[in-house]
């Protein structure tokens, strides 16, 4: 799935802000379409000269040191303490700022707050991507003390969600043509979120969301709300590493 054009503006501020050496927090709902953008900006990050590390999952400091290490090679992580490793680290973004992309973030234990914090004055970009469920999460994430910036990721227009599940609709093989009341059932249940949409249509390939040739959309509305809080829960238990 690509990156829309009316996120494009999107991606546009957020690389005005790492080229200028902020720091962002990136606001949304699981499945508005953070991680493409991630994806997005390291894409046209890579294109300059400035270090891209990206973390995909952040929930320990170890993850984090990790992705700035693969950036930052000439460090060695051989045989290093996290603690001698966020020091090198540290030295190295002063020599060479860069910038960090961080993927789903609700919380974070102690250290790695500590160590967000101690990247401040180096140069350092980073951009943070919370899942904001509900109105705790903000104030979880605000938290972390480490932002200057925040951008709330839109919600796509019922007809860009639409354009999203015929697009998927040609490249998986459902076992009937979609009925437009179940067509319209699933974009009101995505509800501006791409994420959602593709989840609901990659679940229509299975036999058992159909009954005559029509979607059980109340099964498959239950079974995508069950995935995204399953994955919401599993990414906000903070690491105290």
């Amino acid at each position: 799935m690509n990156c829309t054009i009316d996120r494009a503006d999107v991606v546009d501020r957020l690389t005005e802000w790492v080229v200028a050496g902020r720091t962002v927090l990136l606001l949304g709902p699981i499945g508005i379409g953070k991680t493409t953008i991630l994806r997005e900006l390291a894409r046209v990050l890579s294109k300059t000269e400035r270090p891209v590390g990206v973390c995909h999952h952040t929930g320990s400091v170890g993850e984090v040191t990790a992705a700035l290490a693969r950036v930052y090679p000439e460090i060695g992580t051989r045989q290093r303490k996290q603690r001698t490793l966020r020091g090198a680290l540290r030295l190295a973004i002063d020599r060479r700022p860069g910038a960090l992309l961080l993927d789903h973030l609700v919380c974070a234990g102690t250290i790695l707050k500590g160590f967000l914090r101690s990247l401040q004055g180096t140069g350092l970009s980073v951009v943070i991507a919370a899942d904001i469920e509900h109105k705790g999460d903000h104030a979880r994430v605000r938290a972390l003390r480490v932002a200057f910036e925040e951008m709330a990721v839109p919600r796509l227009p019922p007809r860009h969600i639409r354009e999203i599940l015929l697009d998927q609709s040609r490249r998986l093989k459902w076992p009937s043509p979609l009925h437009q009341e179940d067509e319209e059932s699933i974009v009101e249940t995505a509800a501006g979120r791409p994420g959602w949409v593709v989840m609901m249509a990659e679940r229509l390939c299975e036999s058992r969301y159909w009954t005559d040739a029509r979607v059980r959309t109340e099964l498959l509305r239950a079974d995508v709300n069950i995935a995204v809080g399953a994955r919401y829960f599993r990414f906000m238990e903070p690491s105290t590493k």
